[in-house]
């Protein structure tokens, strides 16, 4: 026993003892290691990169993921391009948080649709639960007025170019906010996929080829952009080509390295300065320097026990929708169960949503005299006395012929959404937007960005919220929050998001249905888009734009309640395009949902 015991210490003592701990202790981690799942943030790397590429020309292929899918890990939701929403995965694989995940596809949609639809030089709004507190924090890097612009109401409208259409961008501003407070990747890997797609290229997609068509005349008009979409020899892009943006690529390395700085105080913002004030514009380099993006109290209300929260004043679309939900449990609604079979419920929803439209267009003075006793004040729109108010008002529809009769509405314009759940439970649901229809009348692009012209229909909004003031946008990323813990992620884009999300969140809160299967119903959308040889035509708020698919009789009883229906998809706008996340409380069960109007993806783990 003794020599067993001396024989032991030597053993134990001994540089081969130690070695084969180190040695055990390695094979443990590689073991560990084989069961996760890493993430590989430049698609230069990507076994699937071509396939996903391909899916840019039209539908995602049945070759991808499906979009009924259920995992338990993390998740990903995208409105358009599902390259992009894939490029978010990969971050989430490989540690990255909610925060870096929408981002990276934020970043990546962009470089995706050229600049077309979204922006570099556009605004971001964003939601985010971070686990770890179990708190809801709201992002807004929406427009500054510029502080020279003390005329708004003569900005040129919608199709004529001029500098003075150009506001102060905020996106790129919110890209740093969100990614320094919630972010884990380094910031640089975040435009890893979006440089590299300007870089090296992608088929030039059939969507971009017929608006690059159908805007000649802006993309054209100055010889810095019309290069931007045309080949060394001069000629245009046809279909499939690979299509390069240098320009861009070089621009947002300079970003990736040195941080927003670059675009509101360095050689960036001297350029896009430069440029808008060639053309008339009014923003300056204070403007500029002067920009933050803003961490405000997120807007929130209950419905039927859950927390509904979304994005905070100055922004009022997290005001519309949560107005709407409680109007819609006021009337007790759900009491009706599907409101598709219901003309009494169906014929409520639309009614609030127009009386919801009208209180986030209509000037406050305006509203006052069109709902005596109201208190039009966006912090009071959601107290009690409101709602009470706004629910005596919908039993008459003489207010609704009024408002239409005396405003106009804004036109549609383009934006994306990205919502994800990351490993360790934080939810982040963010939206961006151009604010513009394709690149805008004006065309400047400034090193590979494209510069919207989104002041062309805002110029009563400017006039009320003054020079040097943040915008007002009516986005609605949300969080859904039961017992304070988050069951539902979700964001909608389109000129009826409003419509859309108000809907989809009946379908899963009230009904019990699973993302996929709500958005997958037909909707009412909104007002009646009016589209004409000339382009943008008008909004008309009396015409209610409804899907195939509702029941006959409910059309019928619609029309007998006064509802001017339009049904169909031909000769009106934008509709609503929904993406989601649902947390099941009881499993931390994932399930995703996605419009499969427009080349939407989920994609999980």
């Amino acid at each position: 026993m003794k020599t067993l015991q001396i024989e032991f210490a030597f053993f134990c003592d001994s540089r081969f003892a130690w070695g084969m701990i180190r040695y055990m202790r390695a094979a443990v981690l590689l073991i560990l290691l084989s069961y996760i799942v890493v993430g590989q943030s430049s698609p230069a790397d990507w076994k699937d990169r071509d396939e996903y590429l391909a899916s840019e020309g039209g539908r995602a292929p049945d070759a991808l993921p499906n979009q009924q899918i259920r995992t338990r890990k993390a998740m990903i939701a995208g409105v358009l391009n599902p390259f992009a929403v894939h490029a978010g995965l990969e971050i989430l694989k490989g540690g990255g948080s909610a925060a870096d995940a929408v981002l990276t596809a934020a970043l990546a949609q962009i470089a995706l649709n050229a600049g077309a639809t979204v922006s570099y030089a556009g605004i971001l709004t964003a939601v985010y639960y971070e686990a770890k507190s179990g708190k809801v924090y709201s992002l807004n890097a929406s427009w500054d007025t510029p502080r020279n612009e003390t005329d708004p109401l003569s900005i040129p409208v919608q199709g004529t170019a001029s500098g003075r259409t150009a506001l102060v961008p905020g996106f790129m501003a919110g890209v740093e906010a969100l990614h320094q407070r919630f972010g884990r990747r380094p910031f640089a890997e975040l435009f890893d996929p979006a440089i590299w797609l300007a870089d090296h290229g992608f088929p030039f997609p059939p969507a971009i080829a017929g608006w690059r068509r159908s805007q000649a005349k802006s993309i054209e008009r100055l010889d810095e952009t019309r290069r931007i979409f045309q080949k060394e020899d001069g000629s245009d892009y046809d279909v499939g080509e690979v299509f390069r943006q240098p320009q861009l690529a070089n621009t947002l390395r300079q970003v990736a390295t040195h941080g927003a700085e670059y675009m509101y105080r360095g050689e960036w913002a001297h350029r896009f300065v430069d440029a808008v004030q060639r053309e008339g514009g009014k923003v300056s380099l204070d403007d500029m320097a002067s920009y933050r993006a803003l961490w405000t109290e997120p807007t929130r209300a209950m419905y039927h026990g859950y927390e509904v929260t979304s994005a905070g004043l100055p922004g009022l679309g997290g005001l519309q929708i949560l107005s709407s939900l409680q109007l819609a449990e006021l009337a007790n609604l759900s009491r009706h169960g599907d409101y598709r079979r219901s003309a009494d419920a169906l014929d409520a929803l639309i009614q609030i949503a127009k009386l919801e439209t009208v209180l986030s267009f209509v000037p406050e003075d305006r509203l006052r005299t069109l709902f005596p006793g109201l208190d039009p004040a966006p912090d009071a729109r959601l107290s009690p006395a409101t709602t009470k108010r706004l629910a005596a008002a919908l039993r008459s529809r003489s207010w609704f012929t009024d408002a239409v009769k005396s405003q106009s509405m804004p036109a549609p314009n383009h934006s994306s959404s990205v919502v994800a759940v990351d490993e360790q439970g934080n939810v982040a649901a963010l939206l961006h937007s151009c604010n513009c229809f394709e690149w805008g009348a004006t065309g400047i692009f400034v090193e590979g960005i494209s510069i919207p012209d989104s002041a062309t229909f805002q110029q009563a909004a400017i006039s009320r919220t003054g020079p040097g003031h943040r915008l007002p946008e009516t986005t609605d990323p949300l969080i859904v929050l039961k017992d304070k813990r988050p069951v539902l992620a979700s964001s909608a884009i389109g000129s009826a998001l409003q419509e859309v999300t108000l809907q989809n969140l009946i379908n899963i809160l009230d009904l019990g249905m699973d993302p996929q299967t709500a958005v997958d119903l037909p909707n009412f959308q909104g007002p009646f888009v009016g589209i004409s040889a000339n382009g943008w035509s008008g909004m008309q708020l009396t015409k209610e734009v409804l899907d195939r698919g509702f029941p006959a009789s409910v059309i019928k009883g619609l029309k007998k309640r006064g509802q001017d229906v339009y049904q169909g998809s031909g000769g009106w706008g934008q509709s609503g395009y929904w993406i989601g996340i649902r947390i099941d409380p009881k499993t931390g069960e994932l399930s995703g949902g996605a419009s499969q109007r427009l080349n939407s993806l989920v994609e999980g783990y």
